[in-house]
């Protein structure tokens, strides 16, 4: 879970592990109820016990009620937890606007200076950028003239620079780490589904990289073994 970051929305990640067989039930109710994908309806379902608007529906049935309450059970466990963290975290927001407006009043010459800093502060650089976007595609970069040379100057600079499907792409080694540790834990055979899990825990530039390897034959679903399997790419 993220800490807030300035004005937007704090974000939570809810893990919950099924059967097979509970999984393939909730598939069929999510379809039924017009979503493709399963998470967009917990989402849904979620949203609803938290506004009290959850109900008997049709074809649902008990079902639904037992899957609504073991949700809102799950998100209480989860969100209580950290109640106490963001209470301190506002508190410590407040003490900290505080002392810079105490800083400005008594320092303003020094605020002004470091904030003539941050102004002349340098932009990032290629393999800075890569380690906040976890890959780079070599589609992306095609406007550049010369993306070969790009892509060397980052595997020089510690990147993995790898060929996906005859194209290059350019991968931090964290990020690749993380990828093939998430992927792991999917046991959901359905690329887009599977895609969908990826982008919430790191990012769309992880739903890319899944859709390019299964399409090179590079991500396999071994139905056997119920997860994927990754071939390294070279």
């Amino acid at each position: 879970m993220g800490e807030p970051s300035g004005g937007r929305e704090d974000k939570v990640l809810v893990k919950i592990e099924l059967s097979r067989g509970e999984y393939e039930a909730l598939k069929a109710i999510a379809r039924r109820e017009g979503y493709n994908l399963v998470s967009d309806y917990l989402r849904g379902l979620a949203r609803d016990v938290i506004e009290g608007r959850v109900g008997r529906s049709a074809g649902e049935g008990e079902q639904a009620e037992a899957l609504a309450r073991r949700l809102e059970r799950i998100m209480v466990d989860l969100l209580n937890p950290y109640t106490g963290k963001i209470d301190e975290i506002a508190r410590r927001l407040a003490d900290l606007v505080e002392l810079v407006e105490k800083s400005e009043v008594e320092k303003p010459r020094e605020v002004s200076r470091e904030r003539l800093k941050e102004v002349k502060r340098a932009p990032p650089t290629a393999i800075e950028r890569l380690k906040e976007q976890g890959a780079v595609f070599q589609e992306d970069v095609q406007w550049m003239k010369s993306p070969e040379r790009f892509f060397e100057k980052l595997k020089k600079e510690g990147a993995m620079v790898v060929s996906i499907g005859g194209e290059r792409v350019a991968l931090d080694p964290d990020f690749w780490a993380r990828f093939e540790d998430e992927v792991g834990k999917i046991s959901v055979g359905d690329l887009e589904e599977a895609v969908g899990l990826l982008e919430v825990a790191l990012g769309e530039a992880a739903g890319r990289l899944l859709r390019k390897m299964a399409k090179a034959g590079m991500a396999v679903y071994d139905e056997d073994k119920g997860m994927w399997i990754l071939k390294t790419p070279q």
